[in-house]
């Protein structure tokens, strides 16, 4: 066969005249060979694949609970932060001395997010 250059194993670039029957069942040979190789290196890789991804939600659960954990934490602070707050307010509103009807307190106001917070 005369060729110049080629492409790859099984994809010669011919000068004219053109490849034989040949070295086109070489080229088909070669071919299925390779996706032989391919699909056994698919079936050997999967299990590597599948235990890295496995850890990986490992990870990933053991993180989203740490978080759950925190943001749990975080939000019964705020739930005391608010008891003492609201046990701070009830006291100084008998000895406060600004009462007119213009002033808004909090149980007026009616506070969208003091009302969500009730409601939990």
């Amino acid at each position: 066969m005369l060729t110049s250059t080629t492409l790859g194993p099984c994809r010669p670039f011919a000068l004219p005249g053109g490849e034989t029957g040949q070295e086109a069942s070489t080229c088909e040979k070669e071919e299925e060979r390779r996706k032989r190789c391919w699909e056994k290196n698919k079936v050997a890789a999967a299990p590597r694949q599948n235990k890295e991804w496995k850890e990986f939600l490992q990870r990933e659960s053991e993180w989203l609970e740490l978080m759950n954990t925190e943001l749990k934490t975080q939000m019964e602070e705020l739930k005391q932060e608010r008891q003492r707050l609201i046990l701070m307010h009830n006291r100084h509103r008998p000895t406060c001395i600004i009462r007119t009807s213009s002033i808004k307190t909090p149980d007026s106001e009616g506070n969208p997010l003091l009302e969500q917070l009730e409601k939990k």
